[in-house]
């Protein structure tokens, strides 16, 4: 039983959480589907890869094994359990794992208190009434009407307005403040919530709708949101961390207003309806990117349930990540205006850094968005743009040309020729660089060889890359049998007893493979004969162990020219061998000194190693330990 935390962050459990419960949780819970919530999962063989949801990564090394329940990333190291999984994925502490997990999967666990995942369920907790608040304010107040009114000048529907939650917050410094904040505990919560602030010199209260100016009795503290349309943020597990307020009347500023950063909200590492649209995006195998939460709900209540936004900031390299995790297709559309063609840019150079396939939806008018586009023309002209969408290479050269004057002057042409080979390095397939090539040598008036000369003239970064193949180092071959004898021992455990009889810990050279062979003994012997590789890396703190066990449970996939027992006569012969050289050195020394009652004692030893390493040669496995 677990009462203590380790240095993973692994509740040991306060003493409530058993093992035999913990492992109930482990058998019922399909890692396959609990991994299939963050990433697009591919089946390889028996198991499954896919681009590592720990990590950013443009090729798959990111592993499952659902018959083993574990996981491995071959590019970051990291592996583990179902626990594990959860844990670094979402930032959690072991208990808040456990408990979800043990939620997910039906199974009922002691309470226990754990400060950290109780400080951030109280946060959960006030933004859940916030949001409830809000939503009656939209739906059913008088404080409401201009909010419905604008729901309705959007063409958003009342099913819509439900099934994304949206609100209202009304234009009052001190909405939530009195409801929400009835004693310093509410208020300090709020506050970590980024639903209130406490007062300070750069904002002041003004007169409120009512003309009654600040009445808050916790004059402390003022609502950040006011009359705007309340649209809440939604993590993986459906909770909301945060919210986006759209304005909703013009010349308010800014036009979104969203959530500061809290203990549960990092809008670097979301997207906005990305758990919604999530099986459609895996359907569809593409994701719709665009800018405004507004944007986001006209497309989805019409029909393209596969598309998501940023959280108020241009698009990160996370973000583009988890995109890249779950589809191999993505669809820029951004505003038509100058801002929106400079997002459509930065969007695609994070985009170069994945495997995704990325086209543009542009509009010809400037003044379109994606909300306009659809409400005026409706969701098949849409389709239309989607379907004709530019790929990335013409935008990008449309949008460096644009505005300049034809035909452009020598020295516009020597810099846009030093622009378009910035490009030409990421361009991988050989028919859109020649189609890149054709297209800027008509747009530059050119001759379409001596455009290639240039833009192929590129200075060399580094010498020639390092052969993979190098020599193998001796004890690479000895290295491989202890891992194949951990490997075995954990998929053929009644084996443990008869084999240990013969191996030592010792045997093992890698100092990580001894312990994790002395973990597996103590694992072994607490378990009756029944141990798990789930279970072994539950019980494991040292990250560089647990890394270690998952990858060779996944990597060691073939056998070793050798069968097993011949594994362990093998390390249990270079043990010999090196005692046996031990002794030679050592009978060497003695018989130097002259001493040869110490030179015959160490004789006798080394003619019982010689017997030994005789006997191994001679016996199977199956005839027990040497005498």
């Amino acid at each position: 039983m677990r009462n203590s935390y380790n240095s993973q962050g692994k509740s040991q459990n306060a003493g409530l959480i058993t093992d035999a419960i913990i492992s109930d949780i482990r058998d019922r819970t399909d890692i396959v589907q609990l991994v299939g919530d963050y990433v697009r999962l591919i089946p390889s063989g028996r198991n499954f890869k896919a681009l590592c949801p720990l990590h950013q990564e443009k090729t798959a090394s990111f592993y499952v094994v659902p018959e083993k329940q574990i996981f491995h990333c071959f590019g970051c190291g990291k592996g583990g359990s179902v626990f594990t999984f959860l844990m670094e994925v979402d930032r959690l502490a072991f208990p808040e794992a456990v408990r979800l997990l043990a939620r997910r999967c039906g199974v009922v666990i002691p309470q226990f208190e754990d400060p950290d995942a109780e400080k951030k369920n109280q946060l959960f907790s006030v933004l859940e009434e916030a949001s409830k608040l809000f939503a009656f304010q939209l739906l059913d107040s008088e404080t409401g009407k201009r909010a419905r009114d604008y729901i309705k000048e959007r063409d958003i529907s009342q099913e819509t307005v439900r099934l994304f939650k949206i609100g209202y917050a009304p234009n009052s410094w001190d909405f939530l403040t009195k409801r929400l904040g009835k004693n310093s505990e509410r208020l300090n919560r709020l506050e970590k919530a980024g639903l209130i602030k406490a007062r300070n010199t750069n904002e002041k209260p003004q007169t409120d709708s009512s003309g009654t100016g600040d009445s808050s009795a916790n004059s402390g503290y003022f609502d950040t949101f006011r009359n705007r349309l309340m649209i809440p943020i939604f993590d993986s597990h459906g909770r909301i961390c945060g919210f986006g307020g759209r304005v909703i009347e013009k010349g308010d500023e800014p036009k979104y207003l969203n959530s500061p950063e809290t203990d549960v909200f990092n809008k670097r590492k979301m997207l906005f309806n990305f758990k919604e649209a999530l099986p459609s995006i895996r359907k569809e195998n593409a994701c719709i990117v665009v800018e405004g939460y507004i944007d986001v709900i006209s497309l989805f209540q019409r029909g393209l349930k596969n598309v998501v936004a940023t959280l108020g900031t241009a698009i990160t390299p996370e973000q583009v990540h988890i995109i890249a995790r779950n589809c191999e297709n993505v669809y820029f559309s951004y505003d038509a205006d100058r801002a929106g063609q400079n997002a459509t840019v930065r969007a695609i150079s994070l985009q170069r850094d994945t495997p995704l396939a990325a086209r543009i939806i542009t509009f010809a008018d400037q003044k379109d968005d994606p909300d306009s586009f659809i409400r005026r023309e409706g969701p098949k002209s849409f389709l239309e743009r989607l379907q004709s969408a530019k790929d990335i290479y013409s935008f990008l050269i449309e949008f460096r040309t644009n505005g300049l004057k034809k035909p452009f002057e020598i020295s516009v042409k020597e810099r846009l020729i030093q622009e378009f080979k910035e490009l030409l390095p990421s361009v991988q397939s050989p028919v859109a660089k020649s189609e890149m090539i054709k297209n800027i040598s008509r747009l530059l008036d050119m001759d379409p060889f001596t455009l290639e000369s240039e833009l192929s003239k590129r200075t060399k970064e580094g010498g020639a890359s390092l052969s993979k193949n190098e020599a193998r180092h001796p004890s690479q071959a000895l290295v491989k049998r202890q891992e194949w004898v951990l490997k075995h021992l954990l998929e053929h455990p009644d084996e443990f007893d008869k084999t240990k009889a013969l191996l030592s810990p010792v045997d093992f050279s890698d100092p990580r493979l001894r312990n994790l062979y002395e973990a597996i003994r103590l694992k072994q012997e607490a378990s009756g004969g029944k141990i798990k590789p789930a279970q072994i890396l539950d019980n494991l703190e040292d990250p560089e162990l647990m890394s270690r066990l998952s990858e060779l449970l996944i990597a060691l996939e073939g056998k070793p020219q050798e069968p097993f027992k011949e594994c362990v006569f093998r390390l249990i012969e270079q043990r010999m061998k090196l005692e046996a050289e031990q002794l030679a050195k050592q009978i060497r020394t003695a018989d130097q000194k002259g001493d040869s009652g110490e030179v015959s004692r160490l004789q006798r030893l080394q003619h019982d190693i010689r017997r030994k390493m005789e006997y191994l040669k001679q016996n199977s496995f199956n005839e027990g330990t040497p005498k």
